[in-house]
């Protein structure tokens, strides 16, 4: 049995596992399987996707057709009465899907985004993006970088690296959903989905990071400016009212993955490197009288020194804590609140991402590589156990960075720096590293970059769930409270979902 996806839904309640033979839904706690579609005779029903609607028994499914043309068809169920409520026909094949309360989002291969009303099924906006789909027949499609998130803001975070010259996604759309008279199945492009915005002025917020930057003093700045300066340029986008909301820099490199919380509040990226976790904390205020969002804050996660592949970012229910899964079999957890101190103290490396032998590539460093360098100087021990083990030494004396960065002699020779943005963006605040981390028993690299190695979950009262693609295993493990010392997360059960 193939698995072709692992789905938690909004809650984590339930987790769907779509496969070559059928699809099916298990509760998480206490585990349990409620739904297969495969009949008593065994009847093979191979599904590509499936997502559920919180706890509710609609759910959307798309089949796998197991053909060349791709997976075209998307149904709306009610699993309860196993009634079908509508079914979609794309004119390509269906790379992934998202769902809330309020819209329903689909990518194709192509390169287009279809975004529903999902109270109704009406096609209310499609956004033209570069193809998903890589060259050669038998390629596998590229995969999707986004998220939507699970309240009714319904906020859908893209990069920028994907829009293209048809993309009108950064254009406020004069034409409400409520005027759009497009039906279930039958697909639209209105007149406004060819035009480009010339400035974005409006939208581009500047961090910390890169106030400094060439952008800065540009006016009327394009998409093909904010192309040019980095692939590490991210999009917030309401998907009810139809309009771009903010645009900002998270990394010097491409995107490689993005979160949302379920609650709108936090934005979590990692770029291709795979390094550092960036989280931007957006305030809202503004959006009624200004038509965009504020960045209040930018966290910055140590994940590990070796570049990976992240493949996995989730926050949990409350929004405190974000997970982190990558190539390597080792899952990492931040905290993500404001004035956390804890996860910053120093460790042996021996857990992080050891079976990771990826190299930097020496001739391809950016000014990130220096930013994340900076900030490993800063992972240093607590003051008292460094003067316990170094007493008389003249070097930890100038370990005492509070002291030694915060004097008027050292901040004028910081401002002579090139590299000044990034010391002042790190001085003054260390990069968290994760408070708890999770070794799978089973860890086997995976050789198809379509799939993911493991779903990250969040149930009640401290519980950690994942969901294997390699073994089709769900985990629970128990989660330690956060500290200024890292654990290990302990296994509590471990159930197949292929039984």
């Amino acid at each position: 049995m193939g698995i072709n996806d692992l789905s938690f839904n909004q809650n984590f309640t339930s987790l769907s596992m779509s496969t070559d033979e059928d699809h099916r839904i298990f509760n998480c706690d206490p585990f349990g399987e409620f739904y297969v579609s495969s009949s008593k005779d065994k009847e093979k029903c191979p599904t590509a996707f499936l997502r559920m609607l919180f706890s509710t028994s609609l759910t959307i499914i798309v089949p796998d057709t197991q053909s060349s043309m791709g997976n075209r068809v998307l149904k709306v169920m009610n699993l309860k009465t196993n009634m079908k409520i509508c079914e979609l026909n794309f004119p390509s094949g269906i790379v992934d899907l998202m769902v809330n309360r309020k819209r329903l989002v689909v990518f194709l291969e192509v390169g287009q985004i279809y975004i529903y009303d999902l109270s109704s099924i009406r096609l209310v906006k499609v956004v033209e993006v570069n193809a998903y789909k890589r060259n050669g027949d038998d390629a596998m499609p590229n995969p999707v970088i986004a998220d939507l998130s699970a309240d009714d803001s319904s906020y859908l975070i893209l990069p920028i690296s994907v829009l293209n010259d048809n993309s009108d996604i950064l254009n406020a759309d004069s034409t409400s959903s409520q005027n759009n008279s497009s039906q279930p199945g039958t697909p639209v492009l209105r007149p406004s989905d060819s035009t480009v915005a010339n400035s974005l002025d409006t939208l581009i917020e500047l961090t910390q990071k890169n106030s400094s930057s060439l952008l800065s003093s540009i006016e009327g700045i394009t998409l093909e400016d904010l192309q040019k300066d980095s692939q590490g340029w991210v999009l917030v986008y309401d998907t009810l009212n139809l309009k771009p909301l903010l645009v900002y820099k998270a990394h010097d490199t491409a995107i490689a993955r993005i979160a949302i919380s379920s609650e709108s509040k936090y934005i979590a990226t990692a770029s291709t490197k795979g390094t550092i976790i960036r989280v931007c904390h957006l305030n809202s205020d503004f959006v009624v009288e200004y038509g965009k969002l504020k960045i209040a804050q930018v966290i910055n996660l140590r994940r590990g020194h070796n570049v990976t592949r992240i493949s996995t970012l989730r926050f949990n229910s409350s929004s405190t804590i974000l997970g982190c899964a990558s190539d390597s079999n080792t899952i990492h957890f931040f905290t993500v609140h404001e004035n956390t101190q804890v996860g910053n103290g120093d460790r042996s490396e021996q857990e992080d991402d050891a079976d990771s032998t990826a190299e930097e590539d020496e001739n391809g460093r950016s000014s990130e590589d220096l930013n994340e360098n900076l900030a490993n100087l800063l992972l240093s021990k607590p003051a008292e156990e460094r003067e316990r083990e170094e007493p008389a030494s003249y070097f930890s004396a100038l370990k005492k960075s509070a002291k030694l960065l915060n004097n008027q002699y050292t901040k004028r020779i910081v401002k002579k720096l090139p590299y000044r943005e990034y010391l002042g963006n790190l001085i003054w605040e260390a990069p968290r590293r994760s408070f708890a981390f999770i070794k799978l028993p089973e860890y086997v690299p995976s050789a198809n970059s379509r799939h993911k190695n493991v779903e990250i979950g969040f149930g009640a009262q401290g519980v950690v769930m994942l969901a294997s693609y390699n073994t089709g295993t769900l985990y629970h493990y128990r989660l330690p409270k956060p500290s200024s010392e890292r654990e290990e997360c302990g296994l509590l059960s471990s159930n197949s979902l292929c039984v």
